[in-house]
């Protein structure tokens, strides 16, 4: 069986942690496929992966550029695809390649295009998530096969296009091996804080976190630092974030610490009082796996996934609701019993998710799906 990827577009975010863990997992544990990997040329994965079934195809263009990019996939992939003669085609960012003629598996590992109209963004992003929900809807309805990436993820898919239920499969994420963390982010060793990563943008829900952290200071103003890890994707709500932290007072206790490298990431976990997660949209986030493996206690928004993936890893808050925000975030940091027993069940919670899991699960979909496939044309 030859099974193509294009990790064209996991050049950010998630898709760098999916991809980096995803493909090496599947080299793994599987010997006998071939695979076809697309890449962007120089991509470390070439010199991680070096194993005979593994088939790297170097893409020499600026990846990075979007539409550069969704071109290329549509109008060039289909046929690369026809020349190695590719069996399957597995995208992993919600986008199918509607020319390709092999069996199309496709996963939807991002919520935003399928719900961005709840939220105020900028006119920018709405415009482009307009264009990104087209794509979605379609692929998922020219898809063979979609992977949802959780049980929130396979419901919405469902809501979108009914026909989808019965081609839905849910394969959950692995989690990342705690790392060492040699890398000082820039904070003192005695700094105490409280941690939270995600960009800025509206349904990441920054500004009710910093409304609740605000109570909390209100009530103990020696409570820890909030550092706020993640780039800025929407400009104009960054600038709503930043405008109430000075309005209030709280330049000294918030810290923007803007995009940072993983390894940066990675020290700011090992070192943090408790983790925090206010998204109101995700579909399998992987800094909350991130911060179960670290064994950190969280407090997290009560929206769809985030129940299903820490289940009683962390306590829960209306992310709407600043007080209650404060209230969980207080009962992280001073209930010294919730302390432990957090952090226990957040052990034992990131146990469960596993790459090599991810992995097997895949292939097994793979594999299902071709077999099926030659069963209904032989029929």
């Amino acid at each position: 069986m030859k099974i193509a990827l294009t990790l064209l577009s996991g050049l950010s975010y998630g898709g760098v942690t999916y991809f980096r863990n995803l493909i090496p997992a599947l080299a793994a544990v599987d010997k006998r496929n071939e695979y076809h990997l697309f890449i962007p040329a120089g991509h470390p994965l070439c010199d991680q992966v070096r194993q005979a079934n593994f088939v790297f195809h170097q893409i020499r263009f600026n990846a990075r550029l979007a539409l550069l990019r969704h071109l290329w996939e549509q109008l060039v992939l289909p046929g690369e695809l026809e020349k190695i003669g590719a069996d399957i085609l597995f995208t992993a960012k919600n986008a199918a390649v509607f020319g390709a003629r092999c069996t199309l598996i496709t996963s939807i590992r991002n919520m935003e295009p399928l719900c961005f109209q709840r939220y105020r963004n900028d006119w920018r992003l709405d415009f482009f998530s307009w264009f990104r929900r087209l794509n979605t809807v379609l692929s998922i309805r020219r898809a063979d096969v979609i992977v949802a990436v959780s049980q929130a993820v396979k419901k919405r898919v469902v809501e979108v296009a009914p026909g989808a239920a019965r081609k839905t499969f849910v394969v959950y994420n692995g989690r990342p091996e705690p790392e060492p963390a040699p890398v000082n982010p820039g904070l003192a060793d005695d700094q105490r804080y409280i941690l939270t990563a995600s960009k800025f943008v509206a349904y990441a829900n920054q500004l009710n976190l910093v409304k609740g952290y605000k109570l909390l200071c209100d009530a103990d103003p020696a409570a820890p630092r909030l550092v706020m890890a993640g780039g800025v994707l929407d400009q104009g709500y960054f600038r709503r974030v930043r405008s109430f932290i000075r309005r209030n007072g709280l330049q000294n206790k918030v810290v923007c610490t803007g995009l940072l490298r993983h390894e940066e990431l990675a020290a700011l976990y090992a070192r943090a009082e408790a983790f925090v997660f206010p998204s109101t949209l995700e579909a399998c986030p992987q800094t909350l796996l991130e911060a179960m493996a670290n064994r950190l206690p969280i407090a997290a928004s009560f929206s769809p996934p985030m129940p299903e993936i820490c289940f009683q890893a962390a306590v829960y808050f209306v992310p709407d609701n600043p007080p209650d925000i404060a209230a969980k975030l207080k009962s992280v940091l001073q209930d010294q019993t919730l302390r432990s027993r957090l952090k226990d069940a957040a052990f034992r919670r990131a146990a469960s998710f596993s790459w090599k899991t991810t992995a097997v699960e895949l292939i097994r979909i793979f594999q299902d799906t071709l077999e099926q496939k030659k069963g209904a044309v032989s029929r």
